[in-house]
């Protein structure tokens, strides 16, 4: 979260000695997953803002058949069969992934000269390492040696090479800062320009149902009071938790939660500022009317450690293990997910966190329309996408296989549109 204070041209014009940079511009830097959100100068140290964003499995992928373009070749030379194998491999062994900052750190600047690291907050410092979890923010400050005035352009350097024995550093060059030389007027402020303000307050709580009182899963949307740009987000776990580091006075957030309705609410921090912190527990309140997609089957006792008598999806026929999500969308070609379609696997995500021993295999089919080779890789390209969005909801990817059958497995004859319709499709079966 930011906070800004507005300049008047007035207070520009006598010279404004603030040694505070957000969201520096920066030359290059060695990959895209690490950010610096702003730079503080203050009378003893200089105080870089990080923020580290985990890949997911796909992103991961994505970067590496980019970089190893002639593996991906062979990749699509494969059969489905040994490329869905592979996918699964490297997704496994792409996870455990950790960070830290390197003791070695410095900031040099356009002469030569070198500014030590001192330490870290909120980020390990190497050997140890911190476990990272895909499609989470991470946000951390590493403090060096002051900056002389004057230095306007510096490099950030973790380690003298970008990548060394599977290890990916953090470097940076062509950092400009606010860092104006003694008795310069720092001229670059103008009317209204925003200037990040130092002070931080911790607001944190959790998202509850206002008639059980027990913790929900929501999403919480921040945003800001005057520009209602949105300044940050979060996805609280199972246990409701959220918190946020606050760089304002005002701002106002929206809630949302399956089953419930959302909630709006404005927020005001000026007058507790002092305290440093403030626990607000948000209360939403259940939506009747909101329904999901469950249907009743047999033969449930014969599935192990089901401890519920329904099943999400439309029962696929003669197959009572298998299921066919079937409020799942999306664009004709596509394998992105429709929006409408998380309330459904959102269902699926619940269903599978209360059995947690019970294993899926998501498949997906399409009609026999274009290239055979293409439809089954949009189908496994569905189906991989649909399993992204359940680890991103909680659950482990090892318990969730993926496979794409393009168009070999009809339910119906693709003599319409009506018919092939009924073909593009992505089910779910559970394993033994």
């Amino acid at each position: 979260m930011k906070r800004f204070l507005f300049i008047s041209f007035f207070f520009s014009m006598l010279g404004a000695t603030a040694q505070i940079t957000p969201n520096p511009k920066i030359n290059k830097k060695s990959t895209k997953d690490v950010f610096i959100n702003k730079i503080e100068i203050t009378e003893s140290n200089t105080v870089v803002y990080m923020q580290f964003l985990a890949k997911t499995s796909k992103e991961l992928l994505k970067d590496y058949f980019e970089e190893n373009p002639k593996e991906k070749e062979k990749f699509n030379e494969m059969n489905v069969m040994m490329r869905n194998f592979l996918l699964q491999q490297m997704m496994q062994e792409s996870g455990g992934s950790t960070i830290s900052i390197q003791s070695g750190s410095y900031l040099k600047t356009e002469d030569g000269k070198k500014f030590k690291f001192l330490k870290a907050q909120d980020i390990p410092v190497a050997p140890e390492r911190q476990n990272i979890e895909q499609g989470k923010k991470y946000f951390f400050k590493v403090y060096f040696e002051k900056l002389p005035k004057g230095y306007k352009v510096i490099d950030f350097v973790e380690s003298s090479s970008d990548k060394d024995e599977g290890f990916t550093f953090w470097n940076f060059s062509g950092i400009s800062i606010n860092n104006p030389a003694e008795g310069e007027v720092f001229s670059n402020l103008d009317k209204n320009l925003e200037i990040e303000s130092q002070e931080e307050f911790r607001l944190f709580g959790k998202v509850l149902d206002a008639i059980t009182e027990k913790p929900i899963s929501a999403k919480i949307i921040c945003l800001n009071s005057k520009s209602k740009a949105i300044l940050d987000s979060i996805q609280t776990s199972k246990s409701g938790s959220y918190e946020f580091m606050l760089m304002g006075n005002d701002f106002e957030y929206k809630v949302f939660a399956e089953g419930y309705d959302g909630l709006e609410e404005g927020f005001g921090i000026s007058a507790i500022k002092s305290k440093g912190s403030l626990q607000k527990d948000i209360y939403l309140e259940p939506n009747k009317k909101a329904k999901i997609n469950v249907v009743q089957i047999e033969g449930l006792k014969d599935l192990p450690n089901a401890n519920t008598e329904t099943r999400i999806g439309e029962v696929v026929e003669n197959e009572k293990k298998a299921f066919k999500l079937d409020k799942v969308y999306f664009n004709v070609g596509e394998d992105k997910i429709l929006d409408e379609s998380f309330e459904q696997l959102n269902a699926l995500a619940n269903y599978l966190r209360e059995n947690r021993t019970l294993n899926i295999q998501i498949e997906g089919h399409t009609d026999n329309q274009g290239d055979s080779k293409q439809n089954k890789k949009l189908s496994l390209d569905r189906a991989y996408n649909v399993r992204e969005y359940l680890i991103k909801k909680g659950i482990e990817g090892k318990r969730i296989k993926f496979v794409g059958y393009g168009d070999s497995k009809p339910v119906s004859e693709n003599s319409s549109e009506e018919a092939r319709k009924q073909n593009r499709r992505v089910e779910y079966k559970i394993l033994e």
